[in-house]
């Protein structure tokens, strides 16, 4: 109970640590760290795989929007690394099978890519990007230059 203090019999079965010492130290002295706000059920939005898919969503939105019939019922899938399977180009980045109309990223080969001129979350994303745009080129069977003529000459 509050401000009562313990009598003989109740005493804790452990010593009380020293303030200071490294057993009772604590943030701050006080009691233990708790968790935080958000809570540890929440994804980390920084997370490899979740910024991975906010960026590939990104690039096939912009191609779906840009190529709706062509794009229709295909699906678009996103595995960990290359399983060897279907055809393509850059088969350690995608996977493409005409068939069974579908198109699979692998994400650890295209986050883990050496090469680009500066390494910072921008240049990652528009690698994710560009990795999007070279499968959806060769699953509709056309040249990069050629899909989306005039779309960046306002740069």
């Amino acid at each position: 109970m509050f401000g009562r203090s313990r009598s003989g019999r109740e005493r804790p079965s452990q010593p009380v640590p020293v303030r200071g010492s490294a057993a009772g130290r604590h943030r701050h002295g006080r009691r233990p760290i708790r968790s935080s706000l958000t809570g540890p059920s929440l994804p980390d939005p920084d997370a490899r795989v979740v910024r991975f898919e906010i960026d590939a969503r990104a690039a096939l939105e912009v191609l779906q929007a840009a190529f709706p019939e062509e794009l229709r019922g295909v699906r678009f899938a996103y595995a960990t690394a290359p399983s060897g399977q279907g055809e393509s180009e850059h088969p350690q980045f995608y996977a493409i099978d005409r068939r069974a109309r579908s198109i699979v990223l692998f994400r650890m080969p295209i986050q883990r890519a050496r090469g680009l001129h500066i390494e910072d979350e921008e240049h990652r994303a528009l690698f994710v990007g560009r990795c999007v745009y070279l499968a959806v080129c060769e699953y509709l069977g056309q040249d990069p230059w050629d899909l989306l003529p005039g779309r960046f000459d306002h740069f």
